[in-house]
């Protein structure tokens, strides 16, 4: 069964407040008539103490005592009646609602200040959320675009065996992509909504290392980079099938935005209190605007260089690293290099 609600809280409040003054008045002149057993009629009080005053000033007290509760009660729930309103307006998507912080009651002015602080967070979640939703929107549009032009360019009549071949490499480069693109998005949001307990186990980190390395061999290979590499032997405990993503990210930039004929220097070595993996390459560097930016969801810096990417791979790396109580920092001068410096606690 459901508990009958009040729509005016200040006549919840002061229905209260009246049958408390009315039992209260009651008992105690019930009491005070007992005692004294005299009548309360003027008329026939003639010569004895009178309690007929007494009953006139009980009921103006109980007039002006309502009155009071009324007018207290309607100050007192004031702000929750406020909060309340506003917190409607919240519910229809205006975030731009703020309440005055400068309350005199404490209990109310860090209700206030809560409040503000949710709004605020919400609408920065909706505004990422709208940029989310546009990045991603223009992320797939693009790959998708270059593959309903090349379908339409095979059905051109007297196409070569050679023209056929490029434009099918460039539809296939295209839905890799997009299958990158995806499983980036579910990896991304799957650590950062579902607020996932990492499955950590103790392992090799260099010969995890040493897998990534030879799994990119073809690209650097490709690119006629030279490799220098120092991996010392150390054992981790942490999450593996994660951690080679961080690892697969930032080798695969190093490779990506390298000269052809550069080198990239890896470096694992541990200290007293981490366990640090140096990757240095000497390819574009980044400007200042590219180091401020890099980890923004859909951010690619270098847009001259016909180089893949969507976007969202350090976003995942700084992720990880942030579950494995772990950071990364970038040093980079355009035109020489860049070294990233990934730093994971000793457990």
């Amino acid at each position: 069964m459901k508990k009958k609600l009040f729509s005016q809280l200040w006549i919840y409040f002061a229905s209260i407040v009246f049958i408390s003054i009315l039992v209260t008045l009651l008992c105690f002149l019930g009491f005070i008539f007992l005692l004294s057993r005299h009548s309360i009629s003027p008329a026939e009080s003639a010569g004895k103490p009178t309690l007929y005053p007494l009953f006139v000033f009980a009921g103006f007290s109980m007039i002006v005592g309502t009155g009071i509760s009324i007018f207290v009660g309607r100050r007192i729930l004031h702000p929750i009646s406020a909060l309340g309103t506003n917190m409607s307006l919240v519910a229809t998507g205006d975030f731009s609602i703020r309440m005055d912080e400068q309350q005199k009651v404490a209990e109310v002015q860090q209700l206030y200040k809560d409040f503000n602080v949710m709004v605020q967070e919400l609408n920065s979640i909706e505004t990422l959320r709208n940029d989310f939703v546009s990045s991603v929107s223009h992320e797939f549009k693009t790959p998708l675009a270059t593959i309903q032009g090349y379908v339409q360019l095979l059905q051109a009549p007297n196409l070569s065996d050679e023209e056929c071949q490029i434009f099918l490499y460039r539809i296939i480069e295209s839905i890799t992509q997009l299958s990158q693109l995806t499983e980036n998005i579910l990896k991304l949001n799957k650590l950062e909504n579902q607020r996932i307990q990492l499955e950590k186990k103790e392992y090799r980190l260099d010969e995890q290392i040493r897998e990534v390395i030879v799994f990119l061999q073809p690209k650097w290979e490709k690119e006629q980079l030279e490799l220098d590499i120092e991996l010392a032997a150390v054992n981790y405990t942490g999450n593996e099938e994660f951690l080679y993503q961080v690892w697969l990210n930032i080798m695969d930039n190093a490779i990506k935005y390298n000269q052809v004929n550069g080198q990239i220097h890896i470096k694992l070595f541990e200290t007293a209190t981490e366990i640090v993996l140096e990757v240095t390459d000497s390819g574009v560097g980044m400007n200042e605007e590219t180091r401020d930016r890099m980890f923004e969801k859909f951010y690619q810096g270098d847009t001259s260089r016909q180089i893949s990417g969507n976007g969202l791979g350090l976003s995942l790396v700084k992720k990880i690293l942030e579950l494995h109580d772990g950071r990364i920092d970038y040093s980079s001068i355009e035109g020489v290099g860049t070294t990233a410096m990934i730093r994971l606690s000793k457990q």
